[in-house]
């Protein structure tokens, strides 16, 4: 194991991909501390903004995440938000009330499968938010945690559809399912889900996004195991076995059809093993199978005949 990748660095993403996040944090807290400061009051407004400060993070940087769908946002905040202002009301010592506020918000969004990390500091600001918050008592639930996590998801859908890699709620999300994927086309979403669930742990990522994940990384390593040259028609080549196992085949015909993975080929084997033989299959598999270009041996000039009565005079 790298040290890259036990500190956990994260994969690359583009420049466009920086910017755009880092504009819509901007304008969503801005949108979310004007309006409800508007809607309530400047000490109830800065409350949550904290909160909804790390929700910004999950909804504008990974808006694919499973931590940042519609229902870990509102159940996240509103059930952790609802778990705090019980433990501020039950517990007198702050320092435990403080303590439980985030642990029973853990666990009641683990219960509605609801989890989004900016729930703890929901559930938090019921217990240490002072007297403004603790007079609210359950309406701190509708005001201001609904309110915020209503105006931060409106802005989200509405700045990450902009883009259409950026498609959220995530479900909105069409990835491309022509994609070369030969070898992983048996594996559905569902045998994803049904693998992450026997993991019995918490993944940010959803089974559709694993699914392409799975076979742009099939793609990319066909593409580096086969063969560095185009397959036309009329071409020879090689699988280089050793042996009988050698051959030599010819192209007869390569179909048109739009998806890499479903590509037929003919052929017919003009030397080594199966010599004469036609055959066809994926070009995928031939391409997999090619190894090398033969080039076909030109023949010598036959010899003239001599001409018998001698050079002429």
């Amino acid at each position: 194991m790298g040290l890259q990748q036990f500190i956990g660095i994260q994969a690359r993403s583009s420049v466009d991909e920086k910017i755009i996040a880092s504009v819509g944090a901007i304008l969503s807290i801005c949108a979310v501390f004007f309006v409800s400061d508007w809607l309530t009051n400047g000490t109830l407004a800065m409350t949550l903004l904290p909160s909804m400060g790390a929700s910004a993070v999950l909804l504008l940087a990974v808006p694919h995440g499973t931590l940042s769908q519609p229902w870990p946002l509102f159940g996240g905040h509103v059930l952790s938000a609802g778990a705090g202002v019980v433990c501020a009301l039950t517990i007198n010592n702050i320092y435990f009330a403080a303590g439980c506020s985030v642990g029973l918000a853990i666990l009641t969004m683990h219960v509605f499968r609801c989890i989004h990390p900016p729930g703890g500091a929901t559930a938090l600001v019921a217990v240490v938010g002072g007297d403004a918050i603790h007079n609210l008592g359950f309406s701190f639930l509708l005001f201001p945690t609904l309110i915020n996590c209503i105006i931060i998801f409106s802005f989200s859908i509405i700045f990450n559809n902009l883009f259409h890699w950026r498609r959220y709620p995530s479900s909105l999300m069409k990835y491309d399912k022509s994609m070369y994927s030969p070898e992983t086309s048996n594996i559905h979403v569902r045998h994803i889900q049904l693998a992450m669930e026997s993991l019995d742990e918490v993944i940010d990522i959803a089974p559709e996004q694993i699914k392409y994940i799975i076979d742009k990384a099939d793609e990319l390593m066909l593409s580096e195991s086969q063969a560095n040259f185009n397959i036309v028609i009329g071409g020879l080549y090689t699988n280089g076995a050793a042996g009988q196992a050698w051959s030599v085949r010819r192209v007869i015909d390569i179909s048109n059809h739009s998806s890499p993975a479903k590509k037929m080929i003919m052929y017919k084997t003009v030397d080594g093993a199966g010599k004469g033989k036609n055959g066809s299959g994926l070009l995928y598999e031939f391409k997999d199978w090619a190894k090398e270009v033969m080039k076909p041996v030109k023949k010598a000039p036959a010899p003239q005949d001599k001409n018998l009565s001698g050079p002429p005079r």
